[in-house]
């Protein structure tokens, strides 16, 4: 193997190793295939691009070529030419899978389905960090900030993850990053910036080296979390702000229902005893705070105990009936305890704090793995009756305030289309029925699924009322929304259905993970409302909500979803408009998406044309460092490279020089152009001395004088504080001796490959 075939190696295997940080993000190992071979692609083109050429400015180029044929292949052959080359219908097919893998992220929780798109989307990101990675630790020889790169791996499951990232990944991560200073100390034969004095000890130098750079690395990586003092919880604040001290998450809720419901097979979580024959949905916590970018929890507050006995319950005036359950955790571990609405006492043990605003219970300590606990809650009952005597809350009261609060921009589509449909409706029940009414009506064509597509309104709510298809998350958000534009305070409750009846118990499976609506009316207090379409008996109907398709089975899908062609049309031709939008609107449905074929050729070009830019720069960088690095050791081989950057450094800056001229020759002209002061004249003139003994001389004779790399430092900042600010940009960005050196290096791959190709047709010696 040669030396220019090492370090790409070395950095494809890195990136790969890294990579297994995706491993805990999906649910089996189907990703992985794809990743390899994509990455395979890019590592084969950077070790020929410099078996031709040991720069190859021209690599990473050709790598993300080639990354773009491998994705084209893989995921859209149909329409690409040979089922290779992209053709404007396979990159709007990419399109279409790069819209589905943002909507994946956004509804996926990990460990997420291995999916085609996010698939697709891992794969793109690998072959991008691949040539990231081979910029830096091959064109640039700078394998440390590589490293940096290697960490983007690490931010997909950093994010993805609701529970943390296990320590293992980041043994692969760890490995390949060590591998890359080993290669590269090696090749440079580096002992912590030292040259060894025997050119014997270069094959373990490396190993030296990467063996210190490691060690450190472990030894800082577990004594700075030592010696950093913990955070207090509350500091940092979960989204939606709010007072009080919280277990420090927004999302972990919210993420759990996803995955759950995303799951690709069935786990059973809770076993339930109760005393009720029809209990409802077991509450896991709320979520309050509405913004542009959704729903979120707010802080929790640990003021109750909940094992004390003296949790608050429902309001005084409501009328109640007494839940009283033993729940059986089997497969389910959070920090939040799934409990009932206006719980009043939890007995199971475990120091379990209550949040009264959100009515959840949760633990900053303790979590609800392996338990058995007992929950006595005082449920609600209301009657049509009183929820039509419920008043509006003053326009001051703290409850309205806080729940019915909007973001100060919100489509006008939403708030049309609940003024069209609460028209002449008396009271905040009255309100809170024909909202519902609108989600259960067979006629308006709202689908359960989880194959939701995505929409290009720009506007997740908008997107939603739009295609009439989605899960209970979308079902209950978009109500919620809908009661704040109709002044009810509502909220988005996450827990589990009652699950499935077997002898006396419920058990609560992962299918059973829903979202629903709480309305909030004077005197009363918390009251649910559930729009989501569910089949297979696992809603909960009560008297006060009815629902309009409960007397048309057929209007509840399952849980597949009906084709797109079978969503049905809006109940007006108004709703439909408002929410669609008139062509050319700019706060219609209309816009076109963002990723189109165009808008990606133009993506695409412009990281190309970014990418050619910078290319001599960092070559001329790559090069400069080389040379001086080797001018640093004072030898022979030092001499030479010295005076090879001093000529290279003349030509940035568009000083004449002659091939013909001998070192000598060169120094007086440059002196004599540029009128260089007395120690720059001198600084020249070493360097001259020392490559003419450097390449006349014998061995023995061809003695170093002096410092070059100090010689060479002075006479390159006098060339430069002579030249003009323009000259100097285009010294930066256009090197002309990178251009000398990219012309030579073309001129001697020609060289070479015309000499195989006569080889090739040389005719064999006869016998």
């Amino acid at each position: 193997m040669t030396v220019g075939t090492r370090l790409p190696l070395a950095g494809g295997v890195a990136v790969l190793l890294a990579s297994i940080a995706l491993e805990p993000v999906f649910v089996n190992l189907r990703w992985f295939g794809p990743v390899v071979l994509v990455l395979s692609v890019v590592v084969a083109i950077s070790v020929l691009a410099r078996r031709f050429s040991a720069t190859a400015p021209w690599a990473p180029l050709l790598e993300l070529a080639g990354a773009l044929l491998a994705l084209t292949a893989l995921y859209v052959p149909g329409n690409a030419l040979l089922g290779v080359l992209p053709t404007p219908a396979s990159l709007g097919e990419m399109r279409t899978l790069l819209e589905a893998a943002g909507y994946a992220v956004r509804t996926q929780v990990s460990p997420a389905q291995s999916l085609d798109e996010l698939i697709f989307l891992a794969a793109i990101g690998v072959a991008v960090v691949a040539v990231t990675v081979d910029i830096l630790a091959v064109s640039m020889r700078r394998p440390a900030v590589a490293g940096l790169a290697l960490l983007v791996l690490y931010s997909i499951p950093t994010a993805a993850l609701v529970q943390g990232i296990p320590w293992w990944p980041f043994v692969g991560g760890t490995a390949g990053f060590l591998l890359l200073l080993f290669v590269d100390s090696r090749e440079h034969l580096l002992r912590w910036g030292r040259r060894p004095d025997d050119e014997d000890q270069a094959p373990t130098f490396g190993l030296v080296a990467a063996q210190r750079i490691g060690l450190l690395a472990v030894v800082c990586g577990i004594a700075l979390p030592l010696l950093v003092p913990a955070l207090p919880p509350g500091l940092i604040r979960p989204a939606g702000g709010g007072a009080g001290a919280g277990p420090g998450t927004s999302l972990s809720p919210l993420a759990q229902l996803v995955g759950e419901l995303r799951l690709p097979e069935s786990l059973d979580l809770l076993r339930v005893q109760t005393n009720v024959d029809d209990p409802y949905y077991l509450r896991v916590t709320s979520l309050e705070v509405y913004t542009d970018q959704g729903w979120a929890l707010a802080s929790l507050d640990d003021t109750f105990d909940a094992g004390a006995g003296d949790l608050p319950g429902a309001p005084g005036s409501s009328r109640t009936r007494t839940v009283d359950a033993q729940i059986e955790v089997l497969d389910h571990d959070d920090r939040f305890l799934p409990t009932y609405y206006a719980t009043r006492q939890v007995d199971g043990g475990g120091d379990w704090r209550f949040d009264e605003i959100s009515g959840t219970v949760w633990s900053e300590d303790d979590r609800t793995g392996g338990r058995t606990y007992r929950v006595l809650a005082d449920e609600p009952v209301p009657t049509v009756g009183g929820l039509r005597a419920a008043d509006d809350l003053d326009s001051e009261d703290q409850v309205q305030r806080r729940f019915t609060a909007l973001p100060l921009v919100v489509r006008p589509e939403v708030s049309q289309l609940v003024t069209s449909l609460t028209e002449g409706a008396d009271g905040p029940y009255e309100r809170t029925r024909a909202i519902m009414d609108f989600f259960t009506d067979p006629e308006n064509g709202f689908f359960y699924s989880l194959s939701t597509e995505p929409g290009t309104s720009g506007d997740e709510l908008v997107d939603f009322l739009v295609s009439r298809r989605g899960y209970c998350e979308q079902y209950a958000a978009a109500m919620a929304v809908m009661l704040r534009f109709a002044d009810v305070p509502s909220r988005v409750a996450l827990g589990y259905t009652p699950g499935q009846q077997n002898a006396g118990e419920w058990t609560v499976t992962t299918d059973d993970a829903h979202a629903w609506v709480e309305a909030y009316f004077e005197g009363i207090g918390w009251v649910p409302f559930d729009p989501t379409p569910l089949g297979g008996g696992r809603g909960v109907q009560r008297d006060y909500a009815p629902r309009l398709d409960a007397a048309n089975p057929t209007a509840t899908a399952s849980r597949s979803g009906p084709s797109a062609s079978n969503t049905a049309a809006a109940p007006t031709a108004q709703l439909e408009e408002d929410l669609l939008g008139t062509p050319g609107d700019p706060t219609g449905g209309d816009s076109a998406g963002l990723l189109d074929p165009v808008t990606l050729l133009l993506s695409v070009g412009v990281v190309l044309v970014v990418v050619a830019l910078l290319s001599p720069a960092t070559l001329r960088m790559a090069a400069r460092r080389r040379r001086v690095r080797a001018a640093r050791g004072g030898r022979r081989e030092g001499a030479l490279a010295a005076w090879d950057e001093l000529l290279a450094t003349a030509a940035d800056f568009r000083s004449t020089a002659k091939q013909a001229d001998t070192p000598r020759v060169t120094a007086r002209r440059l002196a004599r152009e540029h009128g260089f002061e007395p120690d720059t004249r001198e600084s020249i003139r070493l360097l001259a001395v020392a490559e003419e003994r450097a390449r006349y001389a014998p061995a023995e004779q061809a003695e170093v004088e002096g410092d070059l790399a100090g010689s060479l430092r002075t006479v390159s900042r006098a060339l430069r504080a002579q030249a003009t600010p323009r000259a100097r940009v285009l010294a930066v960005l256009f090197p002309a001796s990178t251009m000398v050196d990219l012309r030579a290096a073309l001129q001697g791959v020609r060289t070479r490959a015309r000499g195989r190709w006569l080889s090739m047709r040389r005719p064999a010696p006869v016998s």
